[in-house]
């Protein structure tokens, strides 16, 4: 082939060496590499939503995982649209019954449930820094604040705010029971608070008992 032609003449074969590798496409490849970096951003955004979401509730909230339970219910079921009513209530219980703190098992279930592992650890990292931040503060002049009278007074009035903050979430997630009409969930709850009103039946054996209740109630539902 001389210089400047652009084929083999008609009847001359092309030599092996002189044929091209065809080139496989380029856009399947883009795609995909930008549906990956699409997915990353996404999960990281989700992971720092999830880190500062908690870091606000567990710094602003006082009281324990009951307190900061309906707090985490407006912010995740109405406020972003990540979790359902019936998905909290699930992980409360869940937790409730786990060892451990209510309020860092709720938030590994929530970290989970929205980004997965990673999502855990943010959720258990934006848990529980504010709580080691301010007791670590506190035991530094641990001493003075037990002498302080305004300290106690402080303390006095917290916990009576506490009192009323748990009653009102309490009182959120039976309310929550109730209105969904199902008659056999309505009829734990009822049972389950009789027997601690009116018995000495540890949590622990109330726990079990609302597990089995459920299990057996649900499957003669299902029946």
């Amino acid at each position: 082939m001389q210089l400047g032609e652009t084929g083999p003449k008609p009847g001359e074969s092309t030599p092996l060496f002189a044929l091209r590798r065809p080139r496989l496409p380029a856009l399947p490849c883009a795609s995909t590499a930008v549906i990956w970096k699409g997915a990353v951003n996404s999960m990281n955004t989700r992971c720092l939503k999830l880190f500062t979401t908690m870091l606000s509730l567990s710094a602003f909230t006082f009281g324990g995982g009951f307190v900061i339970i309906p707090l985490m219910q407006r912010r995740f079921v109405r406020d972003l649209g990540w979790l359902t009513e019936e998905e909290i209530l699930d992980m409360v219980a869940f937790a409730r019954a786990s060892p451990g703190a209510v309020t860092v098992n709720v938030a590994v279930q929530v970290g989970t449930r929205i980004a997965g592992p990673a999502g855990a650890l943010c959720g258990v990292l934006g848990t529980i820094i504010p709580p080691l931040v301010t007791l670590s503060v506190i035991s530094l002049f641990y001493d003075a604040l037990c002498a302080s009278a305004v300290a106690a007074a402080f303390l006095y009035g917290l916990r009576l705010a506490v009192s009323v903050v748990v009653a009102g979430a309490v009182a959120g997630m039976a309310a929550e029971i109730l209105r969904s009409g199902d008659r056999y969930r309505q009829a734990v709850l009822a049972a389950v608070f009789c027997l601690s009103m009116c018995t000495d039946v540890g949590a622990v054996w109330l726990l079990a008992l609302s597990a089995i209740l459920g299990w057996l109630l649900t499957g003669r539902a299902a029946a």
